[in-house]
């Protein structure tokens, strides 16, 4: 399990994930995780699901941030903003991509809704791909 971050008001530099056969590394920094102060096994497990869906994918640098949305009648939820940080243009890195989910309760609706919008980001990316063939 991955350590939990500790919300400093500091930045922390992910370790890089080792490469994959088909795509080079992402390198994934977890920015803010104030849920580690709320409910320390969820702020690990949305962590290791973040390193795990996203260590193949062709991101290059990405910088994950989580808000807690606490409400007495719904309890603990909380939200995740994924994306690429500002770059050069043309400097041969993989396409910028920003993603924020729904609102969610557990690792496992973030699991499904991150794998949904990679999928989404493939989908894309093919479609570019093919047009520019």
């Amino acid at each position: 399990m991955a350590a939990v971050t500790r919300d400093t008001g500091r930045s922390r530099t992910g370790l890089a994930a080792l490469p994959g056969a088909a795509h080079p590394a992402s390198r994934i920094e977890i920015v803010e995780n104030p849920l580690a102060a709320q409910n320390p096994q969820l702020a690990a497990e949305v962590e290791d699901e973040v390193h795990r869906a996203l260590r193949d994918e062709d991101l290059g640098s990405v910088q994950v941030r989580f808000r807690v949305c606490r409400d007495e009648a719904d309890g603990l939820k909380f939200i995740c903003k994924v994306e690429n940080p500002p770059r050069v243009d043309g400097d041969g890195a993989a396409p910028p991509w920003r993603w924020w989910s729904p609102l969610l309760e557990t690792a496992q609706d973030f699991r499904e809704s991150l794998e949904e919008g990679l999928k989404v980001r493939r989908h894309r990316l093919a479609l570019v791909a093919g047009i520019g063939r």
